[in-house]
Parts: C-alpha cells; structure tokens; sequence
C-alpha cells in the first residue's frame, strides 16, 4: 500500500493532466456534434482497419483448405449435372433418368506452371497416371474450357490450352445452333476463332460460345466464350466469327479433369477417319 502511495504522489501531476484531458475531451463530444462525429468516425476507421487485417490474415492461412472444399463442391455438382450424362435415344421420353446414362467423371488438379505468350502454349499439372490422369481428357478452369490433356507422366501431365495453334475443339452458338471448329489464330491470348460460319446464321456480339459435344472430349454446353465481332471472309460467303475467351490464362490455379467413360469406344470406332 505505501508503495501505491509513492507511485501515486510520484506522478500525481501527469496523473492530473491526463484525468483533466479525458474530462475536457468528455465534454467537447458531448457538447459539439462535429466534433463527436470525427472522433466516431476515427474510431470506426481503425476497428475497420483492424477488422480487415484480421480477416486478411484468416483467408491467408485457412484459403488453401476454402480453395479445396470449394472444388469438391463443385466436382459433385458436375457429376450430378446434365454434362455427365447423356441422353440414351432422343425419340423417347424420359420417365425416371432411365434414358440418361453416366458418361463423364471428374477430379480436380493444381497448375503447377503454363504460359501464353508462345504459339504453341502449355498448362503443367500436379497429378499424373498416377493419379488417374489420361491423355486425351478435357481440362476447365473456372468452369470453362481450357484444354485438352496431351500428354501423361507418373506424377504429371501437359495440357495443351485453347490458346494453342495445334488446338480445335467443336463449338455452337448456343441462340442459333450453328456450329464450327474453334480454332486459335495465335496473336491475342484472349481471342479464338470459328470460321466459316454461313452469313444466314444471325450472329450478333455478346452470343454465347459452347462446346458442341459430338464426340469430343469435353460434354455438350461447356462454355467457352462470348463472341467478340463478326468478320466477313474474303469471299463475302462466310463469316469468321471472333470469340473472348472465358478462361483467364493470367489467373490459372485450380482447374477440373473431364474423363470420357466411352473415349476408348469412340477412339476405335473412329480410328480409320479423321473428325474435325
């Protein structure tokens, strides 16, 4: 207690000082709105602030487990989704998903490098045959297409993107249903092309771009993009339709593998004949 006495008298005077700032301070928000408002506001800021950088702080340790849990969600959504199945005969109708089998599968897999400034670009994978990873399947990001897996090690495999020259995949518009080849002209990595699409098909910016499906790797109404401008051919017969591409190949991370259940089938039923 004597010991509480000395400290008190030794700094009674900032003591004073400091207990007269927090009465006058007290009274000029009591008295002044402005002044009231400017100190809430001040207040308000630095919780703001704080609050921000906790929740920063959060998302940096617990995102990779947020990321994960958020690609199981949706690789169950697509196994449970119309893209993994097909319909078994269109004349019939459907009563109890009979007429609909599985024909597609999905996993997930981390990019472990890529690029997009070469003519022939490539996407690296973290999983390979070992993982169940196969030549062949379709690749999507942010669920629209990315590629096409070409090539298969133990633990990794090579995705050869939409934005490679040697790339074409099957597209529709999804208004008018007409379809062609999309293909990459190898210069703005956000822009691919379909060509040779008949003048009579109506084609407008803003259309949706889909996957066709019909024997490809990837299932019927993936997106791929929205057309960007239409251009007429050299001959005035044809347009060249150009489209910007949904995938972003600046923010590749996680991505989702599309397995084919009847590749092997197709594949030895088209051996013999070359399908655009």
């Amino acid at each position: 207690m004597r010991d509480f006495i000395r400290f008190l008298d030794s700094y009674k005077n900032l003591l004073i000082f400091i207990l007269l700032q927090i009465i006058c301070f007290s009274l000029i928000f009591r008295t002044s709105i402005f002044q009231r408002g400017v100190f809430l506001s001040s207040v308000n800021s630095v919780t703001g602030a704080f609050y921000e950088w906790r929740e920063g702080m959060r998302s940096y340790f617990y995102l990779d487990d947020e990321n994960e849990q958020l690609m199981s969600e949706n690789i169950e959504l697509l196994e449970q989704s119309k893209f993994a199945y097909e319909l078994v005969d269109k004349n019939y109708a459907l009563i109890n998903d009979t007429l609909y089998l599985k024909r597609f599968t999905f996993q997930y897999a981390d990019v472990i490098n890529s690029s997009k400034s070469r003519l022939k670009n490539y996407v690296t994978l973290d999983m390979g045959r070992k993982q169940g990873v196969e030549e062949k399947m379709g690749v999507l990001s942010n669920m629209a297409l990315l590629g096409r897996v070409d090539k298969v090690t133990e633990n990794y495999s090579l995705v050869t993107p939409v934005i490679n020259t040697e790339f074409s995949v099957g597209a529709k518009f999804l208004n008018s249903g007409y379809f062609g080849s999309l293909t990459w002209p190898g210069d703005d990595f956000r822009i691919a092309q379909i060509s040779e699409i008949p003048k009579e098909a109506n084609i407008t910016r803003g259309d949706i771009v889909v996957t066709r499906g019909a024997g490809s790797n990837f299932p019927e109404g993936i997106r791929i993009g929205t057309v960007d401008d239409v251009l007429l051919d050299e001959g005035g017969n044809f347009y060249d339709v150009m489209v910007r591409l949904d995938v972003d190949m600046s923010k590749l991370n996680r991505v989702i593998l599309i397995r084919d259940m009847h590749r092997e089938e197709l594949d030895s039923l088209q051996s013999d004949m070359e399908l655009p």
